[in-house]
């Protein structure tokens, strides 16, 4: 983030770094400043995801938020965990919604160039 801020960012978006944060948002609570360290990272990523910088775990949840609506798909075994319970089956209502939203974010574009 620091080297984003003194002006490095081509030194930073094309590599790796800004997919180094794990998302735990421990820097909220360490940072003397009081700073929204996490907002940052995902400005950053974003920013790299824009210059083509996305990770093939990051783009294959991307695509399967697309095409499913969700990131991660349920196993079978809690889908048969499910059934057994008597719970519903899960449904595949709000891809088109999740899709409308991707379209509107410019991310359809990325999803689909990867």
């Amino acid at each position: 983030m620091e080297m984003v801020i003194i002006g490095f960012k081509s030194e930073v978006l094309p590599h790796q770094l800004p997919w180094y944060c794990l998302s735990c948002f421990t820097c909220l609570d360490r940072c003397p400043q009081g700073g929204d360290v996490g907002e940052v990272m995902f400005a950053i990523r974003n920013l790299a995801v824009r210059q083509g910088n996305i990770p093939v775990g990051v783009a294959g949840q991307a695509k399967a938020l697309y095409e499913t609506g969700r990131v991660i798909n349920p196993v079978r075994t809690a889908l048969d965990k499910r059934e057994s319970l008597g719970l519903s089956k899960i449904s595949g209502d709000g891809v088109e919604e999740v899709q409308k939203i991707l379209k509107k974010t410019g991310m359809e574009k990325i999803v689909k160039s990867t």
